[in-house]
């Protein structure tokens, strides 16, 4: 890393947990390839602390921020400027300072397109997606395949989650103005129901927490038996880096996308939103990897 000096920008991700974060990881390392006099650091942010903290940053001018769960909500009310993204979104993960005026983004929305993307070497073209989740990360999601041209879109989540199913209702009010021409469907969380939607999607994508840290039932109850053989499969979690919800899917033949391309690819978007500078994500994900190795042994799966 290079010397930090009373001229050096400074740079932060917001969370709660912050520990596994690997987004100093990344920036600091392509910060010091470039030689830019900037660092990058990780502060614990929850949404009881946020209102406190972050007025302070912003007070003392940080040159630019990414947030995480489960503050990317929290700071919409702080920013100058938003995103068209981030608009229909309602939600932020990266933010640069222009001059005093704080610049909100959503470079979840197109990471996760570009992650899809690069691993779509049969060059399939997605009409139909199947999304699990309707939190902050499926919205993003949603929101990129409906800007991209994804025409259907079918949404799996508990109706019984009431807070979360309004707030999507309210998303979905935002999208459609600004992408008319797609048709999204909320269904609930009954995966034999899930049948007739998943023969015709071609992109199915985990945006719940359900398989983290290797809980969860998703690989066990998901009917892999209905989904047509040349559809893609992502999931948003990287811990572990190859969820059992995406080994299935791989075990019958599918292409797979693992959540750590999804943070290299929003990583690549950062970082030039920050520097201006291109970076290649699979050289993100090579100094993830080999952070992995060095400094987490017997932390991972």
């Amino acid at each position: 890393m290079n010397t930090v000096s009373g001229k050096t920008q400074i740079y932060a991700i917001l969370g709660e947990p912050i520990r596994h974060s690997m987004s100093p990881v990344i920036m600091n390392k392509n910060f010091t390839r470039k030689k830019l006099d900037k660092v990058f650091l990780a502060l614990d942010a929850n949404l009881e602390t946020f209102g406190q903290i972050f007025p302070v940053l912003k007070q003392l001018g940080l040159s630019g921020y990414v947030f995480t769960m489960p503050v990317k909500e929290a700071a919409l009310p702080y920013m100058e400027i938003l995103s068209p993204e981030a608009q229909i979104i309602g939600a932020i993960n990266c933010v640069v300072n222009d001059n005093g005026n704080l610049i909100g983004m959503n470079t979840d929305s197109i990471g996760f397109w570009n992650a899809v993307q690069e691993k779509n070497t049969n060059h399939l073209t997605i009409e139909n997606a199947f999304i699990l989740g309707v939190g902050g990360f499926a919205r993003a999601a949603i929101t990129q395949a409906a800007l991209q041209g994804v025409k259907n879109i079918v949404v799996a989540n508990r109706f019984s989650d009431v807070t979360f199913i309004e707030s999507f209702n309210r998303f979905l009010s935002r999208l459609k103005q600004q992408a008319p021409g797609v048709t999204v469907e909320l269904i609930d969380w009954q995966p034999i129901a899930w049948k007739p939607y998943l023969a015709k999607a071609e992109l199915i994508a985990n945006g719940t927490p359900n398989g983290m840290n290797s809980i969860g039932d998703l690989d066990s109850t998901f009917p892999f038996d209905a989904v047509r053989n040349d559809a893609i499969f992502f999931d948003a979690i990287y811990v572990p880096r190859i969820t059992a919800f995406l080994k299935k899917a791989k075990e019958q033949g599918h292409i797979t996308v693992e959540g750590i391309n999804l943070l290299v690819h929003q990583g690549a978007v950062s970082f030039k939103n920050f520097t201006g500078d291109d970076v290649c994500p699979s050289i993100m994900k090579a100094d993830i990897l080999n952070f992995w190795k060095e400094n987490m042994k017997g932390e991972r799966k």
